[in-house]
């Protein structure tokens, strides 16, 4: 410890110890500095307690004996002091939990990045702060590389929302679709914690909806405070944009993701005839085969061969099936007609492409279809299809009508 501290002693001008350590260490030294050195001597003697108590070699007696010391200078009058000594011991595990904690309710500056860098944090170290701590030092904690797992528990189910925030900038985090969950409960009604989830790539699908879904509810609510537009307008656009989000969700889903999202949607009665009648317009298919298999409670691939024409029933049956109402049968027909169509002559369509050959099936076959009925079909498909399709659709619907 002697030549340690030789430094300091010559800085504090103050008698050389002996080269002997004796186990009853004398800090009377130590004592006098803290009382009569200056800021500069003080500083010194914290670099040197912070070096001395860091060393691996030290004996564990010696270390323990320093630690009144150290407590003193840890909450010294002068910052300097302090950030001096939390600096000499930011790199060591070897730290007292008094010391520890003294340094990590200090101001800010020195604290924190304290708290960012000291491995001797335990888990119930961190915990300790997360129960105490101002949500700046429970943030700390949601940052750092070695979050535990009760104390990542902890932030995600009792943490303020800035600290459980900081976890999205923590590379070491991966959330579970269960810890996606319970942010989301608690804190769906932020839009930044929204915004956060939102740019996670691997958000559960479901999370997305409701998203979607509270924030058409707002912008209702926002149109009917302001009165931007009438009531029944503003219902309608709303709408439309809900399930527009809704289904950009079901398209970009993988199939096991858009089987468990169907079923979400089907549990929350937000799987509404017009989202599905949305998608075959858009040619959509593999939409319309998920959500007609769960209405008519059949596999995916048994609705697929009945959409396609290969299986006894036909459309028809699965539809019926479906409890989806009778308006929507000729369009998702229609649909199926063109899919099947595409499929034999090998080819893929686009949203517009698909649009066209709709239109074009709807004005063409289905001999029972009246000019009132082809004309209904049009509206639906000059409202879900693609923008140029509608265009397309509602002049062709004005002719019919004009006609008629």
């Amino acid at each position: 410890m002697t030549a340690t501290l030789t430094g300091f002693l010559h800085a504090a001008t103050v008698p050389a110890l002996t080269d002997t350590v004796s186990p009853a260490l004398d800090t009377s030294i130590f004592d006098r500095v803290l009382d009569q050195g200056s800021p500069a001597q003080r500083m010194t003697l914290a670099r040197q307690l912070a070096a001395f108590t860091a060393d691996a070699e030290t004996p564990a007696v010696e270390r323990d004996h320093i630690v009144p010391v150290m407590l003193k200078l840890a909450v010294d009058i002068d910052p300097d002091v302090r950030r001096a000594l939390a600096d000499g011991v930011s790199a060591t595990d070897l730290l007292h939990a008094d010391i520890l904690f003294s340094i990590i309710a200090d101001e800010d500056d020195i604290a924190l990045p304290f708290l960012g860098a000291t491995p001797a944090l335990t888990y119930w170290h961190m915990l300790a702060v997360l129960k105490v701590g101002d949500p700046a030092r429970q943030s700390a904690i949601a940052l750092r590389a070695d979050l535990s797992a009760e104390s990542r528990a902890f932030i995600i189910k009792s943490a303020p929302l800035e600290a459980c925030l900081a976890l999205f900038d923590n590379p070491a985090v991966h959330l579970t679709n269960e810890e996606y969950q319970t942010l989301y409960t608690r804190f769906g009604q932020s839009q930044e914690m929204a915004e956060r989830l939102l740019a996670c790539t691997d958000l559960p699908l479901d999370i997305r909806i409701l998203q979607a879904k509270r924030a058409s509810n707002r912008m209702h609510q926002l149109m009917a405070e302001r009165g931007w537009v009438a009531a029944n307008d503003a219902a309608e656009l709303v709408a439309d944009a809900e399930e527009t989000a809704i289904l950009n969700i079901l398209v970009s889903a993988e199939p096991k993701e858009l089987v468990h999202v169907v079923e979400f949607l089907v549990s929350r009665n937000m799987l509404t005839p017009s989202i599905i009648v949305r998608a075959a317009c858009l040619g959509e298919m593999h939409v319309v085969e998920c959500a007609m298999a769960n209405l008519a409670g059949v596999h995916v691939l048994r609705a697929r061969d009945l959409m396609a024409g290969r299986a006894m029933g036909g459309f028809k049956s699965l539809h019926a099936k479906s409890g989806l109402p009778p308006s929507c049968l000729a369009v998702l027909q229609a649909a199926c007609d063109v899919a099947r169509d595409e499929a034999e002559e090998g080819i893929t369509l686009d949203g517009e492409g698909f649009g066209r050959r709709l239109i074009e099936a709807l004005m063409t076959r289905y001999e029972s279809l009246g000019f009132k009925d082809r004309a209904k079909h049009l509206e639906v498909v000059g409202r879900f299809a693609e923008d140029r399709v509608r265009i397309i659709a509602r002049r062709l619907r004005a002719d019919i009508v004009r006609a008629a």
